[in-house]
């Protein structure tokens, strides 16, 4: 009987050690958010009482003057539309521009000497500014959907190529070198080692591509479109209407925020192969 209520207590004293951890990274992540919304109402409070008394309403408008006007364009179908839109582009032009990047970053990074020939003209492409390109797509493609998709794809693919490429480099030699000689075919050596070596490369290139291809997209419906998220800020623009341009700052600025995180989880989940 004695003999098993030390047992008891150390069990439960066990439990709640580990549980203690949990707990604590519960209250941590309470504890953030809480901050994170704490910004985010003095922000916007600082806003709405600088609107008027301290800036004019023409210039900044208000938080609650934008959400009325959000809420009125979702209420009346306006709105979706012109996100349908932007949400093509970006996804359409991210797929396709990865999946370029990757695949032709994989047979270079195969491919040392072809590579070296190359890169000056990879180089060279890479630091062009892509936006420069938003005029020669659209008389190419007109200013339908075509035109941003084309520039998404070439300013996501230089990025996710050069870094497939920095992560093919990434391998250790001597390790491939040793799995060669032990008997190990070119095949088991990229899937087990070349590609998971490179896999944080690649990922890391479609993170930043996110901000890009959202950037490259807006900006060609900016300079001629007739539709999408980029149109409504140029007609917002020109109406002088602040309301309507932070409104569609504030729905792509979700965009990108829920694109990056979806990327970055995606990324958790691939890495789960160093566990």
């Amino acid at each position: 009987m004695s003999s098993r209520a030390p047992d008891s207590a150390t069990a439960a004293a066990a439990a709640t050690a580990a549980g203690l951890p949990r707990l604590a990274l519960s209250r941590t992540t309470l504890a953030v958010l809480a901050c994170q919304a704490a910004i985010v109402v003095l922000f916007l409070g600082t806003w709405q009482m600088a609107s008027g008394p301290l800036i004019k309403p023409l210039w900044i408008s208000s938080p609650t003057e934008i959400f009325a006007l959000l809420v009125e364009w979702i209420g009346d179908g306006s709105l979706w539309p012109h996100m349908l839109v932007t949400l093509s582009e970006i996804v359409i032009g991210f797929l396709i521009g990865a999946a370029c990047g990757i695949a032709v970053g994989i047979v270079l990074g195969s491919l040392p000497t072809v590579e070296h020939i190359l890169s000056p003209l990879i180089v060279g492409l890479y630091a062009m500014p892509k936006v420069a390109l938003a005029p020669l797509f659209i008389l190419l493609f007109g200013i339908d959907l075509e035109s941003k998709i084309a520039l998404v794809v070439v300013t996501v693919f230089f990025l996710v190529l050069l870094n497939t490429i920095s992560g093919m480099r990434s391998v250790d030699a001597d390790l491939v070198n040793s799995l060669l000689v032990m008997g190990a075919s070119r095949f088991d050596v990229f899937f087990k080692v070349t590609a998971p070596s490179a896999l944080i490369w690649v990922f890391n290139g479609l993170r930043i591509s996110v901000r890009y291809a959202l950037t490259s997209a807006v900006y060609g419906e900016i300079i001629a479109s007739n539709q999408g998220l980029g149109f409504l800020i140029n007609r917002s623009k020109s109406m002088l209407d602040a309301a309507g341009t932070f409104a569609a700052l504030g729905v792509l600025m979700l965009i990108g925020l829920t694109f990056t995180l979806l990327v970055a989880r995606l990324g958790n989940i691939a890495m789960k192969w160093k566990e």
